[in-house]
């Protein structure tokens, strides 16, 4: 007997109420993990029915679209009290579950006694040798077991220009993923359901869950901009005022994370740490059943999740609000796909989007632009869905244009320049590698994609809503660069249509297809998908020595920050390994001074120089460390310099200056007399000055 939506959220319901008792904050995070996942989304779909083929991910994207929404709802009606926005929820939740036992007359206590474990296995048992019918299982425990190996050795900022796969034991990462991949195939192959979940899990556990458990600290500099908004949510209640950052106004994600926090009592810092591996958890889920819901066997429907997560090389799965955002998008199109056979499915994909609105700045618009096709083409109903989400988008664009104008709402109508990296200097050949690795993989898939619409549409197969699904979100570069970033977040766009494309095709080569091609084709899909999975896990952690962060300088800037002069200025080379923006304590500097903590770049140069690329090859000379140090104190009463190795590492890969330039410019600092080295570890220096000119005392005006 299924589990019936209303048990689920019963379970849910006492998750809540768990996450509210006196417990160590692990317990009530993990509680509070299963409320949001279970209680809500299952509420819902008590009274709303929905194929079941859409439950997998329905339930817990929901879930998470509606505490996004009770929770910025809170903050912007000025109710923020965290604890009685959890128990509202756990009540609602709750009261519905009572109620509708009530009308039944039933009870979870009941219904358990009823249920009982349905074996989830292949088409057929092989009658083979028990290590060919388990060969896939022993694969995924060998490639665990591998990763495991290799995770001690694993080197932090020593890591070589080359990235994580070619340092330290970090080779045994590319064996695993490989023996994952091939555990998959075997599965497909044997038609063993089990042992691909196995795969899949094993996969995500090789590629993501490394973040974890080989640092100490979440990865990247902007990861703890995030946690900053954070931290001021909790400390003062309340969204940073507007000027600080574009954050004030898609505040959601925000919100949600600091009523998790300040329920639970879990430091913010914790839940970026692990937040990766839970994404991609989530992403698999809603590939999954994206799949089923479109007809896919089980079988497709795992090889399509897996395809999905070895091609996202893309780091967009940190604690973000574009994370967040990707999985709430997904999930509304797992929706749609759904609604031509459930208009339910069509309206409940409204509050999922509307989730996604106050929360990103891009995601909502692209998601907004494929839902409409959909329903232009009749791909999903009811079709005033389109026109609905259109409204939502628009009219909170048009309530926050004053704050977006500045970035620009179009920046050109040129796809090629708009598809152009925000990167495009280069110091080492391991840039230059990495560069070819990633962007052979993005247009491969995306090919291949492609190549596979034609096959499915030459077999009289329905494509038009999976191509729009993999190829719309490449209409934003007709209008949009968003910062150099567009490119890549037009690929994490389309992972999900590119992967529902290219699954069946994968099966189909594996299976066997008639005639001389058998051969050939099921190694091409055993070469392509092998070199995929070994691709995108090096790009995923190809920047892996610029990226990394250490709790000594995480501790270090905290205390820099934390309660500093609002004239207080952060000046680095090039940003890497302290972050300047992890506490409450941002707000009041950025308000001072929005560019408190921009690099040098912007003190010394104008980006309209046409000799720009030239004056940065030659930075510093004499009259650049005269400016530099002009600019560098001009208005600051606090002014630090920072060097790290993670900064020095990124500015030879990138080629940024000339290849002394940090060495010439901490020689300066050394000579200069209002300069004093006050940190010293390691490649981690960190210099001083102080005008006493404006110091308090001496301050006049504002």
């Amino acid at each position: 007997m299924p589990v019936r939506m209303v048990d689920l959220a019963a379970v849910g319901a006492v998750a809540g109420t768990v996450a509210l008792m006196s417990l160590p904050s692990t317990v009530r995070a993990i509680a509070l993990v299963v409320f949001i996942a279970i209680g809500p989304g299952a509420a819902v779909l008590t009274w709303v029915r929905i194929p079941r083929r859409a439950l997998l991910s329905t339930v817990p994207v929901l879930g998470m679209a509606i505490v996004t929404l009770v929770a910025i709802t809170a903050m912007w009606s000025y109710r923020w009290n965290p604890v009685l926005i959890l128990w509202v929820q756990v009540v609602g939740v709750g009261g519905s579950t009572v109620y509708w036992y009530y009308q039944h007359r039933d009870s979870i206590v009941s219904a358990a006694r009823r249920w009982h474990w349905r074996r989830v296995g292949g088409h057929r048992w092989l009658r083979k040798s028990f290590v060919l019918r388990h060969l896939s299982l022993f694969l995924s425990a060998a490639a665990v077991a591998v990763w495991a190996a290799a995770v001690p050795g694993l080197p932090g900022v020593d890591a070589g220009y080359y990235g994580l796969l070619f340092s330290g034991t970090g080779p045994l990462l590319a064996v695993s993923i490989v023996l994952c991949t091939w555990a998959m195939l075997v599965a497909v192959r044997q038609r063993q359901l089990m042992p691909a979940a196995v795969a899949l899990i094993a996969a995500i556990i090789v590629a993501r869950v490394t973040t974890v458990v080989a640092t100490e600290v979440p990865l990247y500099d902007w990861t703890y901009k995030h946690l900053a908004v954070v931290d001021y949510i909790m400390v003062y209640g309340r969204i940073q005022p507007d000027g600080t950052d574009i954050y004030a106004q898609w505040a959601a994600f925000f919100t949600t994370w600091a009523w998790f926090c300040d329920v639970t009592g879990i430091p913010a810092i914790t839940v970026a740490h692990v937040f990766a591996p839970a994404m991609h958890v989530l992403v698999a889920l809603t590939v999954y059943t994206a799949a089923r819901v479109i007809g896919r066997s089980r079988r497709t429907a795992l090889t399509a999740a897996f395809i999905a997560e070895i091609v996202n090389w893309v780091g967009q799965d940190y604690f973000s609000p574009q994370a967040w955002t990707i999985v709430l998008v997904f999930g509304m199109f797992v929706l749609l796909l759904a609604s031509p056979r459930s208009r339910a499915c069509g309206v409940l994909a409204i509050p999922v989007f509307a989730a996604t609105v106050p929360t990103h700045q891009l995601t909502p618009f692209w998601a907004m632009g494929a839902a409409c096709l959909l329903c232009l083409l009749k791909r999903a109903r009811p079709r005033w869905v389109g026109l609905v989400m259109v409204l939502i988008a628009v009219c909170y664009l048009l309530l926050n244009l004053e704050a977006v104008a500045p970035y620009g709402l179009l920046s050109g109508g040129s796809p090629i320049s708009n598809a152009s990296s925000n990167i495009e200097s280069s110091g080492l050949p391991a840039k230059d590698f990495t560069s070819a690795v990633v962007r052979g993989l993005s247009i491969v898939v995306v090919l291949t994609a492609c190549a596979c619409a034609v096959w499915m549409w030459r077999r009289k197969r329905p494509v038009l809503t999976l191509s729009i699904m993999a190829f719309s979100s490449f209409g934003l570069l007709l209008g949009q660069s968003y910062g150099g970033e567009a490119i890549f977040r037009v690929y994490l766009y389309s992972i999900l249509g590119c992967a529902l494309l290219i699954a069946p095709a994968v099966v189909a080569a594996i299976d066997g297809v008639r005639g001389r091609a058998r051969l050939p084709a099921r190694t091409a899909a055993v070469l392509g998908v092998t070199g995929a999975s070994v691709a995108g896990l090096h790009g995923y952690v190809a920047l892996w020595p610029m990226i990394f962060e250490t709790r000594a300088q995480v501790d270090l800037m905290d205390g820099l920050t934390r309660d500093a002069d609002i004239r207080t200025r952060f000046v680095m080379l090039r940003i890497g390994g302290m972050p300047s923006r992890l506490n409450a304590g941002y707000a009041d500097v950025t308000l001072f001074n929005p560019y408190f903590d921009e690099p040098v770049s912007y003190d010394l140069w104008d980006p309209s120089d046409p000799n720009l690329a030239e004056r940065k090859a030659t930075f510093p000379n004499e009259e650049d460390l005269k400016t530099l140090n002009t600019e560098m104190t001009s208005g600051g009463y606090v002014v630090y310099v920072i060097f790290s190795e993670q900064s020095n590492k990124a500015i030879r890969y990138y080629g940024d200056f000339r290849p002394d330039a940090v060495e010439v410019v901490q020689d300066a600092l050394r000579g200069a007399p209002q300069w004093t080295l006050i940190y010293d570890e390691g490649q981690t220096k960190v210099w001083r000055s102080v005008n006493e000119d404006l110091a308090p005392e001496n301050r006049t005006g504002p």
